[in-house]
């Protein structure tokens, strides 16, 4: 496994393109190249650099496909090794790697896995969640459970790099005993850590369940009882939907039951009523009448931040998604709406107080709705704003030297050696304490040359 995962094309490699330069856009170096046969891809790898400072790149996968079923199977299942292989590697490199890495600047090492796994510099994940094209906490999450697998779960480490089991099964065993001590998990590791590659993953996840209840009876009652204190009902973005919203929750079972009876009467009574759609549609209808009807004086107020254009047929509704146009009489049909008329960032006015204003703090949340960091995934509404050059160093507090980042993001940037600038207002560039680079926009993320 010391072997790189993928071998570069030679540096002699006849029509390879120069290095782009990170401060413009050349579409050339991002146009995609002419892909080799399939054989060669299965032989030689398949990554390819676009140029020598360039980060490696897939190939198009779909090429070359043979025309026999039976060799479609063959090479389903060399795709799936080498699947699986990438992964295992990605865990091993990303478990050495904050091991191995030793803290930068004013970085400290905190605690990141469970009971028995060794700190780790405070920023690395955000490091981590670049190179993988991945939000810092997700990144964190991944060193989590990777530290976890390693140092807790020893048979089960053993039998993921064999390749005897997907590491996603293995983190998930990992993520699930985060909490117990490492005298538990290493009980458990030890029961049913050489189980768990043969069997299905519903059996091996109620195996393992069970296992974690056996371990500590007491722990596994209080865990019921804080779920049951823990009730809650939120509404959630719907991916993909124009006009509707998740809603989740956890009622104890007599409310739940409750709900489930008047939802069943209620749709019932719409379908009388000449309600013509379906059970589930009317329920959802049903809980949208309760809503209205089943509160106790004025209904609370709610504040929707929609953005449409006088000739536009999409709308945006923030934090949600596109709108037909001709569906806002509907979800507006129960509301009071404020217009507010466009605001033009010429007309901000910079300030000497650190402090941004809320005016401006509106400005910069329209131009730039996330954080700027790499991949970042936190709303620009819940993030700080970063002042690029910074306000000690004299820098302005003004939109063209202002970006929002998460704490998270904005701690690195503070304390963990990362290195921003913003050539032009709206598009920030980075470069990570390791020499990653990057431009942020409000396009998304794109990878510079080092």
């Amino acid at each position: 496994m010391d072997e790189p995962l993928f071998d570069p094309p030679p540096d002699d490699e006849p029509g390879e393109p120069p290095a782009a330069d990170p401060t413009t856009y050349d579409p050339a170096f991002f146009e995609p190249h002419q892909p080799p046969a399939l054989g060669d891809l299965m032989e030689g790898g398949c990554m390819v650099r676009e140029g020598p400072d360039a980060p490696p790149r897939a190939v198009t996968p779909g090429y070359g496909l043979p025309e026999d079923p039976a060799d479609h199977i063959v090479q389903l299942r060399e795709v799936e090794a080498l699947a699986r292989f990438a992964e295992i590697r990605r865990v091993a490199l990303v478990a050495d790697l904050v091991e191995a890495a030793p803290p930068v600047e004013r970085e400290r090492v905190v605690g990141c896995g469970g009971e028995g796994t060794p700190d780790v510099p405070e920023f690395l994940p955000m490091e981590i969640g670049a190179a993988l094209g991945m939000a810092t906490e997700r990144a964190r999450l991944l060193v989590s459970d990777a530290l976890d697998l390693k140092w807790r779960h020893p048979r089960l480490w053993n039998r993921m790099v064999e390749g005897d089991m997907p590491p996603w099964r293995a983190l998930t065993v990992a993520r699930m005993c985060h909490g117990l001590t490492l005298f538990q998990v290493t009980r458990i590791d030890d029961a049913v850590g050489d189980e768990l590659p043969d069997l299905a993953w519903a059996r091996a996840r109620r195996l393992v369940e069970g296992e974690i209840a056996a371990a500590d009876p007491v722990a596994a009652a209080e865990r019921e009882r804080a779920r049951l204190n823990r009730r809650h009902v939120g509404v959630g973005l719907r991916l993909g939907a124009t006009g509707a919203m998740d809603l989740f929750g956890v009622l104890d079972v007599a409310d739940a039951r409750q709900l489930d009876a008047t939802l069943a009467r209620m749709s019932e009574d719409l379908a009388k009523a000449g309600d013509e759609s379906d059970l589930d549609a009317r329920r959802a209808r049903a809980l949208g009448l309760l809503a209205c009807g089943g509160l106790q004086g004025a209904a609370p107020v709610v504040h929707l931040y929609l953005h449409a254009w006088a000739d536009g047929e999409v709308a945006r509704l923030e934090g949600h998604g596109p709108l037909p146009v001709g569906e806002l009489g509907r979800l507006l049909e129960r509301c009071t709406v404020r217009f507010t008329r466009v605001i033009d960032h010429r007309e901000s006015v910079p300030t000497d107080a650190y402090e941004v204003p809320p005016r401006m703090r509106e400005q910069l949340n329209l131009a730039q709705p996330y954080e700027v960091s790499p991949f970042g995934s936190v709303r620009a509404r819940h993030s700080d704003m970063d002042h690029t050059v910074p306000f000690a160093m004299g820098g302005e507090t003004a939109p063209h030297n202002l970006g929002p980042l998460g704490r998270a993001s904005h701690r690195a940037r503070t304390h963990g050696g990362y290195a921003l600038s913003q050539p032009t207002p709206g598009r920030w560039q980075w470069r990570t304490p390791r020499g990653q680079c990057f431009e942020v926009t409000n396009r998304g993320t794109r990878r510079l040359p080092g």
